[in-house]
């Protein structure tokens, strides 16, 4: 081969590996320069420094001595930092001269004036950061005294006076004094004798809720001596009771201790002398069945017999020709 082929083989590769170098070599950042023309914010007449340049001024500041951070007060002014190129600081006036100054003729702002502009807007970020707990608390306060102010009362309102109520009532005395005579006229207060019935259920005992329930259901309401009573349709006369049957007898009624108890039967009873006994007799007998035949039971007669029509009839009569001081047949 020809000398002048090698030679420019040769100076193809090395253009060649040249330019793969070129590819694969990163580009380098540029560095912004610490000298670059700094702008100036129109509103605080504040220079805007960048935080890339912030970053290397404050190492530059750190290299002769340790860094010393910044007060979050923005009162407290920032601590001396020792540096051979340290300048000092020139008073702060107010943006009207600032204004005036820089419309006259414009100024070039030295370092420390930039590093004490720094430290300050760093310190006015942490403090504004810092009050909206404080801000909020006082606008809690300021609501409570708008409320306060609001539910107020007006001391131009005249006040009515409450005296204390210490006469009779008319309407409670008639309410007791009716109380009193339907009390004295019961046929319970003034009761010389009984009739009664007696229910048993066929070979088992009644819950107690089953009881209550049978004995609501057919108009019967609890009252005086733990007994179940039936009034008449004005609800003016005591017609007939009802206890329940236990091994000692007849017993009253415990609605605390209803529900968990076992009824082993009911007995109704009517008292003797009676103004109204005839209607008494018969709604007791009425009722007395109905609910033997809602309990699957039987009636009996005080005797303890089967309560057969002739019986009925029987007692029935007894109770009608019943008079005050005369005994009962039995």
């Amino acid at each position: 081969m020809e000398i002048t082929t090698i030679i420019g083989i040769v100076i193809a590769i090395v253009i060649m590996l040249f330019g793969i170098r070129m590819l694969f070599k990163k580009p380098v950042e540029a560095v912004p320069s610490l000298d670059a023309n700094l702008h100036i914010d129109p509103d605080s007449q504040t220079p805007v420094i960048p935080r890339h340049v912030r970053s290397q001024l404050a190492k530059q500041e750190a290299e002769p001595a340790q860094r010393v951070e910044p007060s979050l007060r923005v009162e407290e002014p920032a601590p001396e930092k020792p540096s051979a190129f340290r300048k000092p600081e020139p008073t702060v006036a107010e943006p009207a001269v600032l204004e005036t100054a820089a419309a006259d003729e414009p100024s070039p702002v030295t370092e420390a004036e930039v590093v004490a502009s720094s430290a300050s807007t760093e310190a006015a970020e942490t403090s504004v950061e810092q009050k909206p707990a404080e801000v909020e608390a006082e606008n809690n306060q300021t609501e409570d005294k708008d409320t306060a102010v609001e539910f107020s009362l007006n001391s131009s309102i005249e006040k009515a006076e409450i005296f204390e109520f210490n006469d009779e009532s008319s309407i409670l005395d008639a309410h007791l004094h009716e109380q009193k005579i339907v009390d004295e006229e019961s046929a319970l207060s003034n009761a010389e004798t009984i009739i009664s019935l007696h229910i048993y259920p066929q070979g088992r005992v009644l819950s107690g809720d089953k009881t209550l329930k049978v004995l609501l259901k057919y108009g019967l309401r609890y009252g005086e001596l733990a007994c179940f009573h039936r009034y008449s349709e004005d609800d003016s006369k005591l017609l007939f009771s009802v206890l329940q049957m236990t091994d000692t007898g007849m017993e009253g009624f415990d609605l605390e201790t209803l529900s968990t108890q076992e009824v082993k039967g009911l007995a109704f009873f009517l008292a003797l002398p009676h103004s109204d006994v005839q209607n008494a007799f018969d709604t007791m007998d009425s009722i007395s069945r109905l609910i033997a035949r809602e309990v699957d039971g039987l009636v009996y007669d005080q005797n303890q017999q089967e309560f057969t029509p002739q019986l009925r009839e029987f007692w029935r009569h007894q109770a009608i020709d019943y008079r005050a001081g005369q005994p009962t047949e039995v």
